[in-house]
């Protein structure tokens, strides 16, 4: 069956297998830049950007705090690398029926702390803290399935259930 995606119904941030409620309402997700390198030579008719198979920029995830907690400083020690996943269900829509349907989904990362933002003290308003891991993983699951995981350390880059860097690694 397609479902049709609509919007997350809801979602909990977990630090290990601890959940962390009411520390954040949004939570941008990091972006899979791929690293190019130019090529120019006999036979290509000029220029060409390459991406280089399994290697990315930089990913970054910003999160969001509503003010000072224990949960944040939980993660900002820049000795440990904080396991953090987020668990939600994206709201849909079967097309052939009209009915709501589900989808399970979870994010997976880990990474070291790179910025640690306290906010601002004002009465009566969010402190609007935040912590900003780099990543050396990243793993998005729909309904059980891997949709994508890059692990930089173990040379994994798995899209769509398929392993493309299988064949580099038996190679090294």
């Amino acid at each position: 069956m397609t479902k049709i995606p609509q919007a997350v119904n809801r979602f909990n941030m977990y630090k290990k297998s601890e959940k962390l409620i009411g520390i954040t309402s949004e939570v941008e997700l990091p972006s899979v830049t791929q690293l190019t390198d130019e090529m120019e030579g006999a036979g290509t008719g000029g220029k060409m950007e390459v991406v280089i198979i399994g290697l990315t920029e930089n990913m970054e995830m910003k999160i969001p705090f509503m003010s000072l907690s224990k949960d944040m400083f939980s993660m900002a020690n820049p000795n440990d690398s904080p396991d953090l996943t987020l668990r939600g269900s994206i709201q849909g829509m079967d097309p052939a029926t009209g009915k709501v349907v589900y989808t399970s989904m979870a994010i997976y990362v880990r990474g070291t702390v790179k910025e640690l933002v306290p906010g601002k003290a004002k009465a009566g308003a969010k402190m609007e803290s935040s912590i900003t891991l780099t990543l050396n993983y990243y793993k998005i699951t729909l309904d059980g399935e891997t949709a994508i995981e890059i692990d930089k350390l173990n040379g994994v880059y798995i899209v769509n259930g398929e392993d493309v860097l299988k064949e580099v690694r038996d190679m090294c």
